[in-house]
């Protein structure tokens, strides 16, 4: 019997080039924005209700990015982002630990980002939301290590998806370009493969941790310097 591995937000470019890696030696069950609107207690509630199966692996991909200055930011769109990247994540899970719905020796991992390491003007909400993921991943890779369940992040740097070009224009894409050592972005099969990596057996160490996988731009090359 293939193992399952849950991934939610599976319709984006990152969350399609990982439920593509699993769909080859996993059952994988995939949700988009339409199946589970996160930003809906009532429909993430019946989520989980509806949901009897047990899985080896969960990966949450979803998340909200609506640049903003913080001045012309609505109190609402704070507690939008907050409960699409962090809260919702808070309830599946807690949800799923309590029901033993998550295999021993199996693992979480959330994709977070390099704003939970550093912020930037007009990422106040994402950035506060990736930051306080940190603090989840490090407090529950504690407690589910005794359930033999291990919790880590991976942080993607600046990946080749339509989010990245939504968000950025073509002149400052090129800029990154020339800051990020490797000398390109990444693609969203680099991040699928760190995520495939810590499901399996070869990751049994690796607990608590975030994986950054940005080409080398955290250690310095956003200065512009080489």
């Amino acid at each position: 019997m293939k193992k399952k591995v849950l991934v939610i937000g599976g319709s984006g470019d990152i969350g399609s080039s990982i439920t593509k890696i699993f769909s080859n030696s996993y059952d994988v069950f995939s949700t988009s924005r339409k199946e589970l609107d996160l930003s809906s207690k009532e429909n993430i509630n019946a989520f989980i209700e509806n949901n009897h199966n047990c899985f080896d692996h969960i990966v949450f991909c979803a998340a909200n990015n609506d640049p903003n200055e913080f001045t012309s930011i609505d109190y609402s769109e704070i507690e939008n982002s907050v409960q699409i990247n962090l809260f919702s994540i808070i309830e599946i899970l807690h949800a799923f630990l309590k029901k033993n719905q998550i295999n021993k020796n199996g693992s979480i991992i959330i994709i977070s980002s390099l704003y939970s390491h550093f912020g930037r003007a007009k990422r106040f909400p994402y950035s506060l939301s990736k930051h306080a993921l940190s603090g989840l991943v490090k407090n529950l890779s504690i407690e589910c290590s005794q359930m033999k369940i291990r919790v880590n992040s991976v942080s993607p740097g600046f990946i080749d998806t339509k989010l990245t070009k939504k968000n950025l224009s073509d002149s400052e894409i090129e800029n990154l370009k020339g800051k990020i050592p490797v000398g390109k972005l990444g693609s969203p099969e680099d991040v699928a493969n760190i995520v495939f990596f810590l499901t399996s057996e070869k990751a049994q160490y690796i607990n608590g941790q975030d994986i950054i996988v940005d080409g080398g731009f955290i250690c310095g090359g956003f200065m512009g310097i080489r």
